[in-house]
């Protein structure tokens, strides 16, 4: 499913906010890539948090390493 990208989903999001070592590795800067798409900085693949993510959940989402694959397929 899609995920609307709006700011209520980014506040739920915890890719910047939670502990992603991805996000922490790769100085990876804002958040809810399964929304908005790949970063545009290269991603050092680490442990993936996506499935503890409320918006994961809310939107019965299934892949992981959205910062680094995009955003969520429909």
């Amino acid at each position: 499913m899609r995920v609307p990208n709006t700011d209520a989903n980014y506040k739920m999001c915890i890719c910047y906010g939670g502990d992603c070592p991805t996000y922490d590795s790769s100085d990876l800067s804002g958040g809810l890539f399964c929304s908005r798409g790949r970063s545009d900085k290269s991603v050092e693949r680490s442990d993936c948090v996506c499935p503890d993510c409320p918006v994961q959940v809310q939107y019965d989402l299934t892949d992981l390493f959205y910062c680094d694959e995009g955003a969520a397929k429909e």
